[in-house]
């Protein structure tokens, strides 16, 4: 006697039906291959940020080196080193976000070999940031001393010039003609001020004859202002030198460490 096992055969199809679903569900979102891809771009736009920061530190190198006390490049400076300093900081961040993406697919038994592969990549862009961060580090204490004899020189070529304004011109009389006198040659020191006549003066107005003094006073004043005001633009920008140092000193001694974890890690 033939029995009808419709019921049967529906309660067969949903069950695998279901046992297919909840498979789907569990698969990864991404598979390998994709992963692979998304850490390569990654890595690929990291390499370009290191490549950009390093020619921005050859224009910065370039600017340091021009060394001149009048025609000092002072802006571009500040402008590139505060550029590159951001670079380097935004690609250490990077650099650490990638990382941490390793380390959480580390735990897989199939990626355990990609990961290893990932950490090489990674270790290599930290090498050549650190390469760049040093590189970096060093021109900014070449700026530093820089400045500080730039510095130095000015004060000097300041004190000469305010000297030279407060002394009176002079000139040697020419030499009398010879005689047979029992008198020698003699070469006299005059007064330019005292013995030549200023046009558009009355010798014999004596208010008039304080006006040379009042100019070398003020032009005195003068001067001490703009060596004022340039001690302290210098002193500022040392400064904000000193910082980038001691930043960028920071960042690479964190970098050295974290090479030498990743090497010990590679081998491993």
């Amino acid at each position: 006697m033939a029995v009808n096992r419709t019921a049967d055969f529906a309660l067969l199809c949903q069950h695998f039906s279901d046992a297919k679903g909840a498979t789907a569900l569990q698969k990864p979102a991404h598979t390998p291959f994709q992963e692979n891809a998304q850490f390569n771009a990654a890595a690929s736009d990291i390499s370009k940020e290191v490549y950009q920061a390093s020619k921005r530190l050859q224009q910065l190198t370039q600017l340091v080196r021009q060394n001149n006390m009048f025609n000092d490049p002072t802006d571009a400076i500040n402008e590139l080193a505060a550029l590159v300093k951001k670079d380097i900081t935004d690609i250490n961040m990077q650099l650490d976000n990638l990382q941490e993406y390793i380390d959480s697919k580390r735990q897989s038994a199939t990626s355990r070999q990609a990961a290893r592969h990932s950490d090489a990549v990674v270790s290599l862009m930290k090498s050549n940031l650190m390469a760049t961060t040093k590189g970096f580090k060093d021109i900014l204490e070449v700026r530093q001393e820089n400045m500080k004899l730039q510095q130095s020189r000015r004060a000097r070529y300041g004190k000469t010039a305010s000297r030279a304004l407060g002394k009176p011109l002079a000139f040697k009389a020419p030499k009398p003609p010879r005689s047979n006198s029992s008198h020698t040659d003699s070469e006299q020191e005059v007064n330019l001020f005292n013995t030549l006549p200023r046009p558009g003066l009355n010798m014999a107005d004596t208010k008039q004859t304080e006006i040379q003094p009042l100019i070398t006073t003020m032009t005195q004043e003068q001067l001490v202002a703009e060596q004022q005001n340039y001690a302290e633009s210098r002193a500022g920008a040392v400064s904000q030198i000193e910082s980038h140092i001691v930043d960028i000193g920071q960042l690479f001694g964190r970098l050295s460490t974290l090479i030498h974890e990743q090497g010990d890690l590679v081998r491993r």
